[in-house]
């Protein structure tokens, strides 16, 4: 405590001890913006500070409800985190998530009969390696931990805060679908999510999603899930007829997706080249963290787990 008065008194005395601080601060600037731009470099992400870039984009997510942007980062740094997700994806660190689940992420409600839309299961398969098994070295903590990439994300959903997640499996993960593998429809239970397409398979594995399929003043809208799933049942591959697709999406796009009111699914991957792709979780609250039921569904984990680890 003495040591705290002291300095205090020495900084407020001596100008020239004031302007070396600022120009600390200055250098951890600069230093700071050096690294995002070598960590982008070759990409779209280095106009993340263009206020007309921004704009742009904030646009597209209110038009569509999506914003897709191409080449987000550069060819070598897409190279590197593809390379260092196949390498996870086929180790011990990867957990196989297969789970049946509602389109709602909720418990079924034993009230109502199983075919109500409340009550069907879907069928989702993938492999995850959550944010704890990602190294601490890897350049997918330093982008998803980079204020900069923080502050585009905040201002394109437009939210007044964003926070990074405080559960230390879903913060930032890599996914990855083999053949046969999808994620069958749902609605997120997150406003928005954000998505770094990283390998595209040999076959299948769109994004499809249909519109507002509900609203705030209706999180069930039951008629308009029951017309989307009996399109679904009516397709072999489970599409829906009034869903659209995301095209273009090639290795190095960023998508965001507000998936919390439209309905959306990856189809079934074909072929011997895996869908990979890394999922970068942000949060609107500080100290935010996974649901116990997503939790178990999708990272075979506890949310006794997730506390200790938080903590």
């Amino acid at each position: 405590r003495l040591l705290i008065v002291e300095q205090a008194r020495c900084t407020a005395a001596s100008p020239m001890l004031r302007g070396s601080q600022t120009l600390v601060r200055r250098g951890l600037q600069h230093s700071s913006a050096g690294r995002w731009s070598a960590l982008v470099a070759g990409g779209a992400a280095a106009r993340v500070s263009d206020a007309s870039f921004v704009e742009e984009c904030r646009a597209q997510y209110l038009a569509n409800g999506w914003c897709h942007i191409p080449n987000f980062i550069g060819k070598e740094r897409c190279a590197e985190l593809r390379n260092e997700a196949d390498a996870l994806l086929e180790s011990d660190a990867a957990f196989a998530s297969t789970d049946d689940h509602t389109v709602y992420q909720q418990e079924r409600d034993e009230r109502l009969p199983l075919d109500h839309p409340r009550n069907r299961l879907m069928k989702s398969t993938k492999r995850i390696v959550d944010y704890e098994h990602v190294p601490q070295e890897s350049s997918l903590r330093e982008l998803y931990s980079a204020p900069e990439l923080r502050s585009f994300v905040q201002a394109v959903v437009g939210v007044p805060e964003l926070h990074l997640s405080a559960c230390p499996y879903n913060a930032a993960m890599y996914n990855g679908y083999y053949d046969s593998d999808g994620l069958d429809w749902h609605f997120d239970s997150s406003e928005f999510g954000v998505n770094l397409v990283l390998q595209n398979p040999t076959d299948g594995g769109k994004f499809e999603y249909h519109s507002l399929t509900r609203s705030e003043e209706d999180l069930w809208s039951y008629d308009a899930v029951t017309k989307v799933l009996a399109e679904a049942d009516a397709s072999a591959e489970g599409a829906a007829t009034s869903a659209e697709t995301v095209e273009g999406l090639a290795p190095g796009s960023l998508v965001f997706f507000a998936g919390r009111l439209s309905l959306h699914r990856v189809s079934p991957v074909r072929g011997s080249t895996p869908r990979i792709n890394a999922i970068l979780t942000y949060e609107k609250s500080e100290g935010q963290l996974a649901s116990p039921y997503t939790l178990s569904k999708f990272f075979g984990r506890s949310s006794e787990g997730q506390q200790a680890h938080a903590q």
